[in-house]
């Protein structure tokens, strides 16, 4: 039996590896999440175990992507699934449920609107192309699927943030920073400072997501000069950089989101 597991989980991880970083953006994190505190209940690959339901069964799949978030963030009275919106952050949950959807054959989670059509607004449409090219956003946030995970997802910010609250979060990104997204500084014995994303922190080392995105670094406490909190958003300041009219294409990209 457990032959045939390590094979099904097999194949499902080559066939993540066939599809384009760019579109597994956020899955790799959510798998590592899956691992840590799914797989005790529903199984490696979604199986389901005695305390847990499978996850890839006709009910599972029939779960529309907000009623898959839903049942994660909030949990399922009258049964084992715990709500863990109070332990993971929207994008965490996220990434868990774009796991699954990974687990069901599927590429990932698309919480674009149902109604969603192609839009030709040239405003929206420059902003998007500025949003993936020379602002360089695509490298740490991600929308429909796509992107880095260093910062938030931005799939629904237009509903999570108003107009003004937007452009406040893009011109001054150290004023809120969302949970989970706090930043560390480490300087290590030779003055060397490192910064990232705080991913893990125990009373031996921590854990930092370089600011690219592209690794995980451990730094045990005991062989670093010093390693604190930052206040300071990993997000750079681009937006305020912009031009008026570049500015006013990427809040309408975001917008649309």
């Amino acid at each position: 039996m457990r032959i045939a597991v390590v094979y099904l989980r097999s194949l499902v991880t080559l066939a993540m590896s066939a599809l384009s970083f760019a579109a597994i953006a956020g899955v790799g994190e959510g798998q590592e999440l899956y691992d840590a505190y799914c797989q005790i209940c529903h199984g490696g690959i979604g199986e389901g175990q005695t305390m847990g339901k499978p996850l890839t069964d006709n009910a599972a799949n029939r779960l529309s992507d907000q009623e898959l978030i839903a049942v994660i963030t909030d949990g399922r009275s009258g049964t084992g699934m715990v709500a863990w919106g109070g332990s993971f952050s929207e994008e965490e949950i996220f990434d868990v449920a774009s796991f699954v959807r990974t687990l069901q054959g599927k590429q990932g989670l698309n919480l674009a609107k149902d109604n969603a059509v192609a839009n030709d607004d040239p405003a929206l449409l420059a902003g998007e192309q500025l949003f993936n090219g020379t602002a360089a956003c695509i490298m740490c946030h991600s929308y429909r699927g796509q992107g880095g995970n260093v910062g938030p997802t931005l799939d629904g910010v237009s509903s999570r943030l108003n107009d003004n609250a937007l452009e406040q979060a893009l011109l001054n990104p150290s004023a809120t920073i969302v949970r989970g997204y706090a930043a560390k500084v480490v300087e290590l014995p030779d003055g060397t400072v490192i910064r990232g994303r705080s991913r893990n922190d125990s009373e031996l080392a921590v854990q930092i997501q370089t600011e690219d995105g592209r690794r995980w670094v451990t730094y045990f406490k005991d062989r670093v000069e010093s390693i604190t909190d930052s206040n300071e958003s990993l997000m750079p300041d681009t937006f305020a950089t912009l031009g008026a009219s570049q500015q006013v294409q990427l809040m309408a990209f975001l917008k649309s989101l």
